[in-house]
Formats: C-alpha cells, structure tokens, sequence
C-alpha cells in the first residue's frame, strides 16, 4: 500500500449557487478533500494532520469511517466557517476566521504571515510517507528525504512574494500544483505562468484548470489533460480532491501525465454533487475514467 500524508485545514462551508439553491453546514477544508481524493487511487491509505474541532464531531467520525490515521490531527474548539458564492458574476469565498486555509478569491486583509497557515505538524507524521500534500504551507514541508511532496501554493504568500516564496518552499522532490487563481498571480495566462514556474524551480507543475482539467510541464514537455464528460453540479472542493489524487498517483508508481489524469477523474467525481457528497461513496479507481484524454502540445 502506498501511504500519503495530508496536512491541510478543515472548515465548515455554507455553499450558495445561484440560482440553485445552497447549502449549509457542509464539512469542507483542503484536508478533507485531498484525503478524499487520495483515497479514491487504489492501493492508497492516508494519514491526516488537521485541526479536528471539539465542536463539531462529524469530521472525526468521517475520518474513523475510512480508517485514517488520527494521530497526528490537533485538537481546536472549532474551524472555520466559509461562505463560497457562486454566481453568473463568479465565484467568491468569504471566510469567518483568518487561519482557513482555504483559497479565497476576493481581496483580504492583511495578516501576519504565521496566523495564515496550520500549525506544523509533529516529526512523527512525516514518517513513512511515500508521498505528502502541503496545503498553503508558509515554509518548506518537513517532510522525509526521497518523500514525493505535492504543494498546494499559499495564495496570499504568492501573492506577495511571487516565485521567490515558491522557491522557498520547494525540493527537488517537490511536484508544484497550482491552482488557475493561483497562476494568475503570476502571469494573466495560467499556461505560460506554469511553464514559467517550471523553467525557474526546475520542478514539474501540474495545474488545475477548473473545467478545462489539467495541465502538466515537465521539462520541455507540456501536455494538456481533459474531460470530455464531465458535468458540473458544484465546484467546491474539487480542486484540492484533484490535488490528492495526483500526490496519491505520483507516489503509487504513475508517471506525470497518468497522475494529473487521476487528478482529473477525481475531479469529475467531485464536480457531480454538491460539497463532499459524491466522493464519499465512490469506488476507488485503479486507473483514470474513461473519456480523460491527454494531449502533448510540443
């Protein structure tokens, strides 16, 4: 079995989609989601580092339903709540508590740069991973040498300090995974910004696209990888579910090209139902959906 580590928040989402209707009370965060998704590659077990709230027990008790090791999650009163809008005029995430750790997409108030990310977690949950996903982490992962690390950047870190936080935060055993919000920090056109941040980390970058799924930059190599049958009910998660696929894949054997094809799979299951709702009950895929295709651009 492959072990993948997932270090990321927890929050609670109240989710409006015009004009469909919403949602409330929803578990959500990044860790939730990228432990869904890594457990949707076969072969996979997941270990989770995540602030699990006194005040809300279904997170603990979904954990327990897959077998996750708890070990290593702190205990908070509670997490956030998050307010994620959804309309014709785009999308919003409006959180109620600075350390979210979620994307948001909309200006924020400046913050001290530790209160933006989860605290570090022990050396102990770094051991015997075969691969890791680092959400929004302020430094570089802690993790084990020849550990596969895929990063999740922190926005706001990239915001601010653009490549050179990137490059902070980087190894040689780093698989960069940015988000299009992500990449249009760096460059208006999220394809050439990831073959940007390839050729000046020198390490590979698969980017999620939203519907347009993923596109992968290893080398001089630039593939694109699209979902032909994919139907968008609700979007909320589906990038960092996508995430932990891809670490998931990565770390099990896959090849660049293969992972993101995961990644993009997962996605079109998260896509088809409001919040966590359809990753919680689908089967584990021992290879990518039918209708993923891959494109080599060059």
């Amino acid at each position: 079995m492959t072990l993948v580590g997932v270090h990321a928040g927890l929050s609670v989402d109240h989710l409006v989609h015009e004009p469909r209707g919403a949602r409330f009370s929803c578990l959500g965060g990044p860790g939730l989601y990228a432990a869904l998704g890594a457990r949707l590659v076969a072969g996979t077990d997941v270990r989770v580092s995540c602030p699990l709230p006194g005040d809300d027990p279904r997170f603990a008790a979904l954990f327990d339903r897959f077998g996750w090791d708890l070990g290593h999650c702190a205990a908070v009163p509670a997490v956030p709540a998050v307010w994620i809008l959804n309309s014709a005029h785009g999308r919003r995430i409006v959180s109620q508590h600075p350390q979210a750790g979620t994307e948001l997409e909309g200006p924020r108030e400046e913050k001290n740069e530790e209160e933006e990310t989860s605290p570090e977690p022990p050396t102990a949950f770094f051991e015997g991973l075969d691969g890791l996903v680092a959400s929004s982490p302020a430094r570089r992962p802690a993790a084990a040498p020849g550990t596969l690390v895929g990063l999740d950047p922190h926005q706001t870190l990239v915001a601010r300090h653009g490549t050179g936080h990137l490059r902070a935060v980087t190894t040689a055993e780093t698989v960069l995974l940015p988000s299009r919000v992500q990449l249009t920090l760096v460059d208006r056109d999220p394809r050439r910004a990831a073959r940007d941040l390839a050729a000046a980390l020198r390490v590979p970058v698969i980017a999620r696209l939203d519907r347009e799924g993923a596109y992968v930059v290893t080398g001089d190599d630039t593939w694109s990888v699209r979902d032909s049958r994919v139907t968008v009910v609700e979007t909320t998660g589906a990038g960092d579910a996508s995430a932990g696929a891809v670490v998931a894949a990565l770390a099990g054997g896959a090849g660049l090209v293969e992972a993101a094809a995961f990644g993009v799979s997962v996605a079109r299951t998260a896509l088809a139902d409001w919040g966590p709702g359809a990753l919680l009950d689908a089967a584990a895929l021992s290879r990518p959906h039918a209708g993923i295709t891959t494109l080599k651009e060059n």
